[in-house]
């Protein structure tokens, strides 16, 4: 979650070298914010889908549709989701998105059902299959 919270809460170059940053982190920013706007509202949605794979393959994935919304790994990853969001308020040049908060929620309930859909799927053909 680390690497996550770097890659979507990193300041601007400009900031960074008001700060006087490493030269190292301002080339990160400036990787980072060389490509169009619309496309990093985008990148959130396979970033939080990982996430949120990793933390239900950990926690493990939802039984039931009604179970996936007391679902430890869904609801740790939304959390987290929104807390990313909302953290930005005090990021210098950044600020929170409701953009991005939709696919940060979109990403990480893609994930939960993607995890949970393959391991039942994975579970079935186990059965089924004779040892």
């Amino acid at each position: 979650m680390l690497i996550l919270q770097v890659l979507t809460g990193l300041p601007k170059p400009e900031s960074l070298r008001d700060f006087d940053s490493h030269e190292l982190i301002v080339r990160l920013s400036e990787q980072l914010f060389d490509y169009p706007f619309w496309l990093q509202d985008l990148s959130h949605l396979p970033l939080f889908c990982g996430l949120a794979w990793l933390w239900s393959w950990f926690l493990g994935p939802p039984c039931s549709l009604s179970s996936a919304l007391t679902n430890k790994a869904l609801l740790l990853s939304l959390g987290y989701g929104i807390f990313n969001e909302l953290i930005q308020a005090f990021i210098p040049q950044r600020f929170p998105s409701m953009g991005d908060l939709v696919m940060n929620s979109l990403g990480v309930t893609v994930g939960v059902y993607l995890h949970s859909f393959l391991s039942k799927t994975a579970q079935k053909k186990a059965a089924a299959s004779p040892v």
